[in-house]
């Protein structure tokens, strides 16, 4: 498997969060909407995400954000992400995130994203509000051409 990058994703949280412990113990839930700009060889746009992470016991956070990219040429592309979020203890208080990516479109354009699976890796400062990604779609060298990434 190789790795080819799509785009780095700049992205900051914006309007009311929501951040509980509805159950109790040493996990908790995180809500709240992200809007950023992807800028990259194959993906340029904005995006709009929704994300409903949970803080498992030991303390990771699980981002599962669903949401939409328009690119500069006017296509509607759903992107999701999930995966891990591991704050670093000592300051700087960052995150590291990895994360894998899904996309869907009808766009005739951009369809060729509709078979990619992508890996993520970034980081988070939840000081400054600013969350950074580099997004690669895995390409298999077992099977040549699929995905075919456009």
């Amino acid at each position: 498997m190789r790795l080819e990058h799509l785009c780095d994703v700049d992205m900051k949280y914006v309007g009311e969060t929501v951040d509980m412990n509805p159950y109790g113990g040493a996990g908790g839930e995180w809500f709240g909407q992200l809007e950023g700009v992807l800028r990259g060889p194959k993906l340029n746009g904005h995006l709009h995400w929704a994300n409903h992470a949970r803080q498992r016991e030991d303390g990771v956070w699980c981002p599962d954000a669903h949401g939409y990219v328009t690119t500069k040429d006017g296509a509607k592309i759903f992107m999701t992400m999930r995966g891990y979020n591991v704050r670093r203890a000592e300051p700087p208080a960052l995150g590291s995130i990895v994360a894998t990516c899904t996309f869907g479109t009808s766009d005739e354009r951009y369809r060729w994203l509709n078979e990619v699976i992508a890996v993520a890796e970034g980081t988070r400062d939840a000081q400054a509000n600013e969350t950074r990604l580099r997004v690669f779609a895995c390409i298999n060298e077992m099977t040549p051409g699929i995905p075919r990434i456009g």
